[in-house]
């Protein structure tokens, strides 16, 4: 009780103050009835910029989520697609009938380094394997380095020791793509022959002679035609088609006869 009459002792003239303040706020909004609407309107303004907040964000994770459940429906389909041969009413390529489509979500990526690699999270618990392929909507990623039970490391494209098995889709040359610019938008195409004619915006996909990818994923287009070391081949720059700065969701490729290719190898 004696703190109490000291504290309002000591701060008696601030209370009063904060009573009669409520006091004519109460009064003005009563009698007055324009600021009486102005006080309801701004309190109805926050009050719709908290609940507009509060719905873009549950609108966002609402997305987040969708954009989840259309990444491992498009890995549905990829491998509906090929089990699906036999029906007459879906033409499709039979190569894709070799590959089974893992959907995975980046959760490291290096764009900037010099060996820039992805971790992504599906391991040997989800049936990754080193030397698997990655790709995504738009074109290769790279190839799994190194796998835990539940995350693998990825060799992006993005690296010195990347080399991807390349064709020109205008001419079916063969030609070999790989990064040497140190620019994550774009890589370099050697050992053209001279009599290639090539032009801007040409473009190359996976020739399929490797185990690592599917033939005929996007690799990029050609940008410029560049000045080689030798007098008898060309090169030339090319724009990736993946963009590797907004990369988020791949799929892992496996060779369902990774097994019996590998059995005939001779070393």
């Amino acid at each position: 009780m004696y703190n109490l009459l000291r504290l309002i002792t000591k701060y008696g003239y601030v209370l009063l103050f904060l009573i009669l303040e409520v006091l004519c706020i109460t009064l003005l909004v009563n009698n007055l009835p324009y600021q009486k609407r102005r006080l309801v309107s701004f309190g109805n303004s926050i009050s719709g910029c908290f609940f507009n907040a509060q719905a873009n964000l549950a609108e966002y994770f609402s997305l987040k989520e969708e954009n989840q459940l259309m990444h491992e429906y498009n890995a549905m389909l990829m491998n509906a697609l090929t089990q699906n041969v036999n029906d007459t009413s879906i033409i499709i390529d039979t190569a894709l009938t070799t590959y089974r489509f893992i959907p995975a979500k980046v959760v490291n990526n290096s764009i900037y380094s010099v060996n820039n690699y992805l971790i992504i999270d599906k391991g040997k618990k989800d049936g990754v394997k080193k030397d698997m392929g990655v790709v995504c909507e738009n074109g290769i990623v790279g190839k799994i380095a190194n796998t835990t039970d539940n995350y693998s490391s990825v060799i992006s494209v993005l690296h010195p020791y990347s080399v991807v098995s390349a064709r020109f889709i205008e001419n079916q040359h063969l030609a070999n793509v790989s990064w040497e610019t140190r620019d994550y938008r774009f890589g370099t195409v050697k050992d053209i022959p001279l009599h290639i004619d090539l032009q801007k915006g040409d473009s190359l996909v996976t020739s399929g002679f490797s185990n690592v990818y599917p033939a005929d994923i996007m690799i990029g287009t050609i940008e410029e035609m560049l000045e080689s070391d030798s007098k008898d081949f060309n090169a030339a720059k090319i724009r990736f088609s993946t963009n590797f700065s907004t990369l988020r969701h791949v799929y892992v490729v496996e060779n369902k006869h990774q097994t019996e290719i590998d059995s005939l190898i001779i070393n």
